[in-house]
């Protein structure tokens, strides 16, 4: 699409969707939405906030920031429990997120719930690429806590991300993924499932992934990461690649640039096959990304940065104080499953740093790694995890007012889930000659 195409389209699609919002309003209804200037790729609407009682973290007298509601970290993302999320949007805001041409990151007031726990005003979004719905389909949401009360979070979240499984028949593969990234060591989202209603309205069940964003970023690596980076697009890590996404930019730096992917991609493109970790190491922890490939190649993740079908894309790229990038999984619905044609491990994109690797001693590190990674995942009992999680959710699933595909579909995949976890091992090794 051209630039001059894609400028007309959101032209007529800001206009119907401000028709839309004003068409909502009536004389006893809030005054109309008026949007905002964008910032950071995002529209904004600009909403009077729903009428509401006072919220547990509204801000004290004194003007001083809104304290942490008190509900654990650990209680949103327990495995053993399905926290239950309810939200209230006015109808202006309906009508935006049912719009299919209103631009899928403009945020909406709302009000939200979890158990004795209430925001008067949160910000809400849709989202999701081949996943992407709109309301009063089962669409993908982003809560942002603070997005319009500063200080505003949920025990230290500022934000939940609910998909919502329409890719995954089994609602198990996403966090399962996450479960083996963070056993492996690696630094990766904690998640569940949650159960979702909106204006009372049952949306069913979601996978439930923490936000990659500043919390995230210090729970998993302290204070040393500067810089985040969504891979939306396919990336070679090579000059000109323009499949990145700035989440946290470079302090100081123009905005818009990205200083230490440029530096990265200049180690890339000057490196040698024979040379390449050593090529990489100022720029890439060069061991965490062998081993990220590694449980991509184990979990069947091909939707993702090594063994992507369709391109190498889905993971972020975190920076440090050093100069060096570390990979954080995401999108991993896709895993687990051989529906899209069996994922090889010895075969990893041709447009990825990791295909030179098969070129050189590289390989035989990586292997090495690959065996850590099945060692570790033999001791998880995936099957006895999935199948506990699979009752966990089973009643939920059968009733989701909302869920995608058959019931049939649901039973023959989750079937086949717990054959593939099984045979996991045996198959990677063969692939690879282990």
């Amino acid at each position: 699409m051209t630039t001059r195409s894609a400028s007309s389209l959101r032209f007529v699609a800001t206009m119907l969707g401000c028709w839309c919002i004003l068409a909502a309003c009536s004389s006893d209804a809030p005054a109309p939405a008026v949007r905002a200037p964008a910032r950071g790729g995002e529209d904004v609407v600009a909403a009077p906030p729903p009428v509401v009682e006072a919220a547990s973290s509204q801000g004290e007298k004194d003007g001083s920031p809104p304290s942490d509601a008190a509900a654990p970290r650990d209680e949103v993302y327990d495995p053993d429990k399905v926290p239950s999320f309810e939200l209230e949007l006015e109808p202006a805001a309906i009508a935006l997120l049912s719009d299919p041409l209103q631009d899928k990151k403009t945020w909406v007031h709302g009000r939200f719930k979890f158990g004795a726990v209430t925001f008067a005003d949160v910000g809400v979004r849709r989202k999701g690429g081949t996943t992407y719905r709109v309301l009063p389909d089962k669409a993908s949401l982003k809560v942002k806590f603070n997005k319009w009360v500063k200080g505003q979070k949920l025990n230290g979240l500022e934000e939940l991300t609910l998909n919502n499984m329409v890719s995954d028949p089994t609602r198990l593969s996403e966090r399962l993924a996450y479960h083996v990234f963070r056993a492996m060591g690696l630094p990766a989202q904690k998640a569940n499932t949650a159960h979702l209603s909106i204006n009372g309205e049952d949306y069913g069940i979601y996978a439930n992934v923490e936000t990659p964003d500043e919390n995230f970023l210090a729970r998993v690596f302290g204070n040393r990461v500067r810089t985040l980076y969504e891979v939306v697009w396919g990336s070679s890590w090579m000059p000109g690649d323009t499949g990145y996404e700035i989440d946290i930019g470079a302090p100081g730096a123009p905005a818009g640039t990205m200083p230490d992917i440029d530096l990265l991609s200049a180690a890339v493109a000057a490196s040698k096959d024979e040379t390449l970790l050593a090529d990489f190491a100022p720029r890439l922890h060069v061991r965490q990304w062998l081993r990220h490939s590694a449980t991509e190649a184990v979990t069947g993740h091909h939707d993702g940065y090594a063994y992507g079908f369709w391109e190498s894309h889905n993971y972020f790229m975190a920076g440090d104080v050093d100069g060096k990038f570390s990979l954080v999984p995401w999108s991993t619905d896709l895993s687990f499953s051989d529906s899209d044609g069996v994922p090889d491990a010895a075969n990893p994109r041709s447009d990825t740093a990791l295909a030179r690797c098969t070129k050189s001693a590289c390989w035989n590190e990586y292997k090495i790694e690959v065996q850590s990674v099945l060692s570790t995942y033999e001791t998880l009992d995936l099957v006895n995890l999935a199948t506990k999680w699979h009752d966990q959710i089973d009643p939920l699933v059968r009733s989701d007012p909302k869920g995608a595909g058959s019931l049939a579909l649901y039973e023959e995949t989750t079937a086949k889930l717990y054959a593939w976890l099984a045979a996991r091992p045996s198959v990677i090794r063969a692939q690879l000659g282990l």
